[in-house]
This record gives structure tokens, sequence and C-alpha cells, in this order.
């Protein structure tokens, strides 16, 4: 019996030529990530096991993005913390403030993790890895803490469903979309829990890494152990000039086994929009028009890459943001930063009355940065809408892509883009 690809993986880096779904393997991982928020506990707790030095200082990846710039006291303090705590380590790679990001975003963009191989990391979102062919997981401190000081983690093998996703993509539609469509056909009911979910067909093929990002990045949102999409033309052109490290084109037997097989058609998929409150209540846009709303949002390890700040800009250009609504736009990175900068995007988008933030997870976690106050109406490109996600819990969340998000905040309510041109 053949194997699927997350199963290819965690028999390669396990040393074995076959798994199961079921089974317990001990695995090899060529980078562990941790963050400001978690890190300084995830190095405690290391310690704790009586160790002194991580297994590989250039393999433990460290970064600043839910804290950055601290807006309080008690965030500056556990960021000092955590700077002492890393330099402590001798970390090499280390994403502080002023070359910082997101951390899924950092280490798939330089290139921290590859296919075939597995990257986890202390942020629900590590399953993001998945759009390079990884498998990427989340895990916590203590799991974490031992990764660090073995270089090797845990895992039952889970049971794999596949998404063959055929036809071609409409004007205006992005994975956001896809990603929400399949939130509200599977809906959060166990039936994913544990489960990897392999995304594949021409579809597929077609989208861009930024695409693969978010669709990978909320398969932990239908409990999903990881997302994944084999490498191919266009994974091997992103890391052409990321990493000199060796990598292998790995992909899934055409006999493996699969727990359940979905076939989805994009043709006839429009931009999408979840209700506030859950993330599985998914309706087209056409039902939601002319809801108004007071604060756009787009940023976070879901959608605040090059491509998304792209698409906001060829929707705004020569247009203002209407008076009623308060826009704050996050580039994942100083990188998406500095390429949306240079593109001239950055330019467009605040010369139509946006507001642009230092990169960072921002809002999106309810932090700092534009958080939601009792009463808000919040159109956001984020990846999570659960009440008193972004802030306080007399805000709702409409959740849905950037398109619709820059169409929606040059009318105040919310808009179908596809009625602009393109």
């Amino acid at each position: 019996m053949g194997m699927t690809i997350t199963e290819k993986i965690m028999a390669c880096n396990s040393g074995r030529d076959h798994v199961v779904p079921g089974e317990l393997v001990w695995t090899d991982v060529h980078t562990v990530m941790t963050m400001d928020f978690l890190g300084k506990q995830c190095f405690d707790k290391f310690e704790s096991l009586g160790k002194k030095e991580v297994f590989d200082k250039n393999k433990v990846i460290c970064v600043s993005d839910h804290l950055v710039p601290p807006p309080n006291q008690k965030f500056a303090n556990m960021l000092n913390e955590w700077r002492e705590v890393v330099k402590k380590h001798n970390i090499t790679n280390f994403y502080d403030l002023g070359r910082q990001g997101i951390a899924h975003q950092i280490m798939v963009e330089q290139g921290h993790v590859l296919p075939g191989n597995i990257s986890i990391g202390t942020d629900s979102h590590a399953n993001t890895y998945g759009a390079v062919g990884s498998m990427g997981n989340a895990i916590g401190v203590t799991d974490a803490a031992i990764a660090m000081a073995t270089g090797k983690a845990w895992f039952r093998v889970p049971e794999t469903v596949k998404f063959n996703i055929t036809g071609k993509w409409q004007p205006w539609v992005m994975a956001k979309d896809l990603s929400l469509h399949i939130m509200g056909m599977m809906h959060w009911n166990g039936h994913l829990l544990y489960k990897s979910l392999e995304f594949t067909g021409p579809a597929i093929k077609s989208l861009s890494m930024a695409g693969r990002m978010t669709l990978c990045n909320m398969t932990v949102d239908l409990g999903a152990k990881n997302g994944i999409i084999a490498p191919d033309a266009v994974t091997e052109r992103y890391l052409r000039n990321r990493t000199t490290d060796p990598w292998e084109m790995i992909n899934s037997d055409e006999d493996a086994k699969y727990d359940q097989v979905y076939n989805v058609d994009i043709s006839d998929l429009g931009p999408t929009v979840a209700m506030p409150g859950k993330l599985d209540d998914t309706v087209p846009v056409e039902k939601l028009i002319g809801t108004k709303f007071n604060k756009a949002f787009v940023g976070t390890c879901t959608n605040g890459r090059l491509e998304d700040f792209a698409m906001m800009a060829e929707i705004m250009k020569g247009k203002q943001v209407h008076r009623d609504v308060n826009m704050i736009l996050v580039p994942a990175s100083q990188t998406v930063y500095l390429e949306a900068l240079r593109a001239g995007h950055i330019e467009t988008l605040i010369e139509a009355g946006a507001a642009i933030d230092t990169p960072s997870c921002a809002s999106c976690a309810g932090i700092h940065t534009g958080v939601a106050g009792d009463g808000d109406v919040v159109l956001s490109a984020g990846n999570r809408n659960m009440t008193g996600r972004m802030g306080s819990r007399k805000a709702a969340i409409y959740l849905t892509s950037p398109a619709v998000v820059a169409a929606s905040s040059i009318t105040g309510e919310v808009t179908d883009p596809r009625t602009f041109d393109k």
C-alpha cells in the first residue's frame, strides 16, 4: 500500500520505510519556531531538562511578532526578558523589531521550512508551512522544549483527507474564499480532527505561493493536524533564492489510502464571508450586500502578503476609504512591507486613506494596534472571528478576503469586488 505525502514525510524523518495512520513515531524536526509571547516559557522548560545548548542554534528560530512594538509596560518587560533569553542561548536566527514579521511568514519566506521535512512552532497557525510541502504543526511549550533539546518530536500518524480542487479561478476570487468555502462545507463537527488535509488538483497547481499559504494556514481551524500541498514548479521558483539546503520533490503515491476524498470545483466560487462568531457559518458576499461596518483590517499570517496588497491597491487606486470606516493594513513582514513600498502599493493605499502599521500580529490577537471596541463592526481578512478575538466581546467580526475588504472600505458597506473592473 502506498503512502500519502504526510505519511511519507513522517516515515522518512523517523527512519522508517513505511508508516500507517494511528502509529506513534519519533521524528527528526528540521526547525523549531517559538515567539515572544511563549518563548521565555519554552526556554525555561528547556533549561528545566538540564540542557544548556539547543540541538542546533541555526535551527531554533525566534521571532517577535505578538508584542511588537510593545503597547504597554507589561509587554515591554516581557520583550526585554525574551531578548535576554535569546541572547543567552546565542540563537542565530532572531527576528526582532526592525527585521521582524509574523512568525509563519518569516519561516516560509526566509527558507526555514522545506519540502519533505517537519517544522514545528508554538503558535496554532504553523500549519502554514504545508504550502511548500513541509509538515508544519503547532506544538505546546513542553514539546517545543524537548524538540529544542533533542531535535526530535513525537506524533501520531494522522489519517489524510484529500481535497481535489478543479476549475478556473474567477476575477477577484482568492484562496481565502476557497478556505472559507471549505470551512462552510465541512463545518466544525470533529470529522477532520487530527487529520492531514491534502490539497491537490489543477486549481492548486495554478495557485500562487501566497494563496497556498492562506489555504494551509486555515486548516487548523477545521481541527486538522496539518495542511499540505505537494511541491511543484511554483514551489521550486519560490525557494530558488531562499535556501541552499537540498530538498526533494515528494508526492503522494497513486495507491495511497485516503480517509475521504472531496472534489471542489471553483468555477462558480465567488467572494465568501464568515458571519460573526463562527468561521463555519459562511455565505456568498451577495447575501450581505449593504451591511454597514466601521472598521476594516487586513494583515495576519493569513492575508498580509504582497499579493494581498497588490489586489487591494488595484481596487482602491484613485478612490477614498469611506468617512465612516477606519482601515488598518499590516504587512506580514518587513520584506513584504518593502516589496509593497517598492511596487507603489503602500503609496496607493495611504493616498486612499488606509493606515499602515508595523509588521506584527497586530489586532488579530486582540492585543494591540486597532483592537475592536464595544459595538464595533469589523470587516477583517484575518483568520478568526470568534467573540472577543480582536478585543471587545461586544464587537462583531465578519471574516472575508482582502478583495472584499478593499471594495467594501470604499463604500462603507459590504460590497462585491466583482462590481469593480479588472
